[in-house]
């Protein structure tokens, strides 16, 4: 965990250091305007010239709805209360990200890792999230209505009072997750495996 926790503190750190301050202020801009905020990473990245790395980016508040997000890695990121509604985060690394009362509705999470992220109180209201993984990760009271969960990975989740009313579970893994006042009118369980969960 020690090593888990610097990296999270120096991916954070970075937004913060004044000479990054104009970097920051204009992918910010970019990514809320439907700017070409990969380019911009990418010249701020050089030499390597990563063009989806906004690791720990403050994000917190901003309307983000409907970015191209394939790819990107923002873990421990701080997203809480943003507008990712109708985003495409297919592939993109959560780890650790913060994206408490986030609203994320009809946004494509295909493949994402969100490994011990917090999405308590967020929505996720239709979402596509297939083969995504959720290990360790907050889900307490977040809506996931109409969702599709199919061989989504929840081991060791907290999923407390989570709403999957009518949502996709098929041959999800929720072995260790905690799933007490979860919510599951209508849903779909084929082959889900663990969890002590009643319909």
């Amino acid at each position: 965990m020690t090593d888990e926790n610097s990296h999270a503190t120096e991916v954070r750190e970075r937004w913060t250091r004044p000479e990054n301050a104009p970097a920051l202020d204009g992918i910010r801009a970019a990514l809320a305007g439907g700017g070409d905020w990969r380019a911009l990473v990418r010249a701020w990245t050089l030499p390597w010239g990563a063009d989806n790395d906004l690791a720990g980016i403050p994000l917190a508040g901003v309307g983000l709805g409907g970015v191209d997000l394939t790819g990107v890695v923002l873990s421990y990121a701080d997203l809480s209360g943003c507008d990712l509604g109708g985003c495409d985060l297919t592939d993109a690394f959560l780890t650790g990200t913060d994206l408490r009362g986030a609203r994320l509705v009809n946004a494509t999470l295909t493949r994402a890792n969100a490994g011990l992220c917090d999405l308590s109180g967020a929505d996720l209201s239709g979402v596509t999230a297939d083969d995504a993984v959720f290990s360790r990760a907050r889900l307490v009271g977040t809506r996931l209505s109409g969702a599709s969960l199919r061989r989504v990975k929840f081991v060791a989740a907290e999923l407390g009072d989570a709403d999957f009313s009518h949502a996709d579970l098929s041959d999800a893994v929720l072995v260790a997750a905690r799933t007490a006042g979860i919510v599951l009118d209508g849903a779909r369980m084929e082959g889900t495996r663990g969890g002590a969960m009643r319909r």
